[in-house]
């Protein structure tokens, strides 16, 4: 009898331990499985990331690239028009018609190619919108969708009009020698700041991010107003910049579709960065820096010292 139950007990072990083998090949062939499946998962995931990435790429070529982040970033971004004050630059290369007809067709196609591939660059180097080109026309604005405010926002707009004079400059030689480019390239540039409806315009199949008002009006006749490779700002650029660049004499600008002649400043050169000393009096050294003092506060300073 003990025989028989010693039988019946291990037949019962054997049992087990073969069902544990098979519970065990079963769970190892589900892990394979879902391995499996987590791999194609990510296979899939790394592919539409990369569809993505590809996509956004795409789309900044069309796109200013702020805008481009906002609507890739995953954060509710509303392209909805609004009333914002912007500084808003254009520009434009002087006798563009005449001279495209000088050229040949392949010669002006690498040009312009170059010219606003580094204008863009040096746009976004300083953190502009770029709206549109239209031929060899830049439009560019400062406060939407970032601003840091808009005496931030115009000096970081002189700043870039300032660097895209000196590309032009220091690439003369190189328009001329890669390009036939027949004579010596001019630009004339026009910075406005003021209140303006920037957001989407358009359809429903065709939209357009832009800034449409009369701050953008003022911008563009000041650039068809700019003397040859200068920098033609309004009063309301000059105001926010004028303890960081120096300017010509007030020049009165009358344009087309605007009511009164618009008060206007050549843009000459960024004033110095560097302290100056203006008095010593028994171990005291006066400094100031000449991009932020009032003038009127530096003098009354001066006074008091001296008597």
């Amino acid at each position: 009898m003990e025989s028989i139950e010693e039988l019946k007990a291990l037949k019962q072990e054997n049992s087990k331990l073969k069902l544990e083998a098979r519970l065990r090949k079963s769970l190892a062939s589900e892990l394979e499985r879902q391995k499996s499946l987590v791999q194609e998962a990510k296979v899939e995931a790394d592919a539409q990331r990369d569809k993505l990435q590809t996509a956004s790429e795409q789309l900044s070529k069309y796109l200013s690239p702020q805008i481009c982040e906002k609507i890739f970033s995953g954060v509710e971004f509303s392209a909805k028009s609004a009333r914002k004050k912007l500084t808003i630059f254009f520009s434009d290369v002087v006798g563009f018609t005449t001279i495209s007809e000088q050229m040949e067709a392949e010669d002006l196609s690498n040009f312009l190619n170059f010219y606003l591939t580094n204008m863009c660059d040096i746009a976004l180097k300083y953190g502009g919108t770029i709206d549109k080109f239209i031929g060899d026309s830049v439009m560019v604005f400062f406060g939407d969708p970032d601003t840091k405010g808009a005496q931030e926002d115009s000096i970081a707009c002189c700043n870039m009009a300032m660097e895209m004079l000196t590309f032009l400059e220091s690439n003369q030689q190189h328009f001329q020698d890669m390009y036939n480019f027949p004579e010596k390239l001019e630009i004339r540039i026009g910075i406005h700041n003021g209140l303006c409806n920037v957001g989407n315009f358009g359809s429903a199949q065709r939209l357009d991010y832009t800034a449409i008002g009369r701050a953008v009006n003022v911008a563009s006749r000041l650039e068809q107003a700019a003397p040859k490779n200068s920098i033609l700002v309004s009063s309301a650029v000059r105001n926010l910049i004028k303890n960081y660049f120096e300017t010509s004499s007030p020049i009165e600008v009358k344009a087309k579709g605007i009511d009164k002649p618009i008060a206007s400043y050549v843009l000459t050169r960024q004033q110095s960065l560097s302290t100056k000393v203006i008095k010593e009096l028994d171990g005291i050294k006066l400094e100031y820096d000449p991009r932020k003092i009032n003038k009127e506060i530096l003098f009354k300073i001066i006074d008091e010292l001296e008597t």
